[in-house]
């Protein structure tokens, strides 16, 4: 990338690549600004409890997990997905051959908003401590069916102990959810025969809350 030649002196030059981007040196971590400034969440199961089940099939109607955008739809509040994640919570014994992570944005609201997390099992907290989210978390919310964007996955052994788990980065393709809409998101993976107990995973979410205007 070209740049602009800089000034004499001792004074800042302020720069710009010929694509008219900042020339500055970096001293915050990326993303840092969206957590000091309180915009940055995560979310998902507080305790394994909570824990739910595989499906053997993509969802049509009912999603596993959602995050819901509660902005009312006369703001321009958005959740930007950056971050989906399982884990096997120990509970049944998980199946031989592997669990895949999938997640689609609703084409549409859902069907029933939430006015707050579900039950106590599920926590949305910003990554600075303090503030409060627009994201909300629920498990098995009906959902007009997206269209699914598998994520990627492990395969594994036949597991009774708490010993996988996966994350996939979405910061360089964030799902965006508009306001009422949500994303729903869950675990693929095959119910053991053999122990005849359905595994149940554990599921978190990170996130930015921004502004935008979409077309």
């Amino acid at each position: 990338m070209a740049f602009k030649a800089t000034g004499s002196g001792s004074g800042l030059v302020g720069e710009l690549s010929n694509l008219g981007d900042d020339r500055m040196a970096q001293l915050e971590a990326p993303g840092f600004e969206m957590g000091r400034s309180g915009r940055s969440f995560v979310g998902g199961h507080s305790l394994i409890a909570g824990a739910i089940s595989p499906v053997s099939d993509l969802p049509t109607t009912t999603a596993p997990m959602v995050l819901f955008n509660s902005a009312p739809t006369t703001g321009n509040k958005c959740l930007v997905v950056k971050r989906l994640s399982f884990s096997y919570s120990t509970s049944g014994t998980i199946s031989a051959f592997g669990s895949v992570l999938f997640a689609g944005v609703t084409p549409s609201k859902l069907a029933t908003a939430l006015v707050a997390n579900g039950a106590t099992n599920f926590r949305t907290q910003a990554t600075r401590g303090t503030g409060t989210a627009l994201g909300f978390v629920d498990v098995a919310k009906t959902i007009a069916q997206p269209t699914w964007q598998l994520l990627g996955g492990i395969v594994h052994g036949a597991e009774t102990t708490m010993s996988i788990g996966y994350t996939v980065d979405l910061s360089s393709h964030p799902y965006v959810v508009q306001p009422q809409f949500a994303l729903a998101f869950g675990v693929l993976s095959a119910i053991d025969t053999v122990g005849a107990t359905t595994p149940l995973y554990i599921l978190s979410v990170a996130w930015d809350e921004c502004e935008a205007t979409l077309p």
